[in-house]
């Protein structure tokens, strides 16, 4: 809303017409019809503009509104066009910085400690983030930059693996594994007398689970990056 629309909004709320304004503000008729209609190249004085703002009876809120309006209306075009320009890049650099956040929150963590040999613990920290396209629901997912040969030839050694938290292990599956405070990637074997971590390079033992270990499951595998140089 303009300056003109916004007077003649607060006048006509008020029931006032614009002959006995003019009247009560002290100026003649001819020149507020002139500063409704936009004809007057100038908008109305600082003081006019406060016996404008106690007339229609405004807030303070409102009465500043009218007086910003006001100021747009003596700023030269040239002016105004340099200012939409800047509120329009300041308006890009937004989106821009929103976008990048968003880009930011679909990150997905990469850690370097779990091993596929002997057995380390998982740094608490990532050493770095990842994207890839296509991978939805990444809430639950991180990624291991996975040392060792135990899991060649289907996980070689400084290959990436993408697990998801909380999936659902069967007999078969691979994933990552924490046994008494150490963490493993491995195929699982499940049957009714036994649970073995078992590795697909055949140089390596399996890694039996017994009653009275510490046992969870860290993460399934579900996407092996061999290619990572």
């Amino acid at each position: 809303m303009d300056f003109r629309s916004f007077l003649r909004s607060k006048r006509e709320a008020l029931g006032i017409s614009q002959n006995k304004f003019a009247k009560l503000v002290g100026i003649t008729q001819s020149y507020y019809n002139g500063v409704e209609r936009g004809e007057i190249k100038n908008p109305p004085s600082e003081e006019i503009l406060d016996k404008f703002v106690t007339t229609l009876l405004l807030t303070p809120e409102e009465g500043n509104k009218l007086k910003y309006l006001a100021a747009i209306e003596r700023t030269p075009g040239i002016i105004l066009e340099e200012l939409q320009k800047l509120n329009d890049e300041r308006n890009q650099a937004h989106q821009k910085a929103v976008k990048e956040q968003s880009n930011k929150d679909a990150l997905i963590p990469l850690f370097s400690r779990i091993s596929a040999g002997v057995g380390a613990v998982t740094d608490e920290e990532p050493i770095d983030y990842i994207s890839l396209p296509g991978i939805r629901n990444i809430q639950s997912i991180f990624a291991i930059n996975v040392k060792g040969d135990s899991m060649e030839p289907t996980i070689k050694d400084q290959s990436i693996i993408l697990c998801r938290q909380n999936g659902d292990i069967k007999d078969g599956d691979v994933a990552a594994f924490l046994v008494n405070g150490e963490s493993y990637v491995k195929r699982i074997k499940i049957n009714k007398n036994f649970i073995a971590l078992l590795s697909d390079n055949p140089n390596y033992q399996p890694i039996y689970v017994y009653p009275d270990d510490e046992f969870r499951v860290i993460g399934k595998v579900f996407k092996v990056i061999n290619d990572i140089q």
